[in-house]
């Protein structure tokens, strides 16, 4: 499994401060490990039943999309565009949450700290297993949660939209809204001010998640240099 030796790797040079993600820290290498093991077990398990039922399976769409990957990726351009594919209804996981916190993510994390927002954020996970003909665009660090993932996979298409570290950083120099309503992901530090020091945590987030994303997806999508239109034709290609 050389996405796993990756991540350990990264781990054991220390790249990743504990405080990116508070409420998911402890005892992660193994926990991480854990879940990349238990979602190849469930792929091979899918592609088995795939097998067995492929017929059935190509008579409909699947009732739950998910689209996930870190910000910035597309998540939700392609979403709204897949959604207008199959007439399926839209759902921005940060968005939902924000409704019903009443605080934009930012000004949740800021006034209660990043254990509060995640805490929210798996209760909504708890809850998407049973939502029908949802496209659903969920947030980069949702897939820290990995019992409530691996629940939300067993029921769902998933799809990693993957974008490369330079194109991430640009997107969010030009994503300007966004960035106003996002909390930083590097504590403390002012983005125009040390925009190294953004790079490197971004890159040393990407080096924690990527193991996650690829194990826990169906479809792996480059976004570079292609539409949310193309994007969304390619899924739609592949379900």
């Amino acid at each position: 499994m050389p996405y796993v030796i990756q991540y350990l790797r990264q781990e054991e040079k220390g790249k990743i401060p504990d405080q990116l993600f508070p409420s998911t820290r402890a005892g992660s290498i193994q926990q991480h490990k854990e879940f990349v093991n238990n979602m190849q077990g469930m792929a091979a398990d899918r592609e088995t039943q795939t097998m067995k039922n492929g017929a059935d399976k190509q008579q409909g769409l699947p009732d739950r999309i998910v689209l996930t990957g870190f910000r910035a990726t597309g998540k939700t351009a392609v979403g709204k565009a897949l959604a207008r594919l199959t007439g399926f209804r839209f759902l921005d996981t940060d968005q939902e949450l924000c409704q019903r916190m009443g605080y934009s993510v930012a000004e949740a994390v800021r006034q209660h700290g990043w254990p509060y927002f995640r805490e929210q954020e798996q209760a909504l996970l708890r809850e998407l297993p049973s939502w029908q003909k949802t496209i659903i665009a969920t947030g980069g660090g949702a897939i820290l949660h990995h019992n409530e993932w691996q629940e939300l996979h067993r029921a769902a298409f998933v799809v990693w939209l993957r974008t490369d570290l330079a194109t991430t950083l640009s997107r969010l120099a030009l994503d300007q809204k966004t960035a106003e309503q996002r909390p930083a992901l590097v504590g403390g530090i002012d983005r125009q001010e040390d925009g190294q020091n953004l790079a490197k945590e971004i890159a040393a987030m990407l080096a924690d998640r990527e193991p996650l994303y690829r194990a826990g997806s169906d479809l792996v999508l480059d976004t570079e240099e292609k539409t949310p239109e193309e994007l969304a034709g390619e899924i739609y290609g592949q379900l």
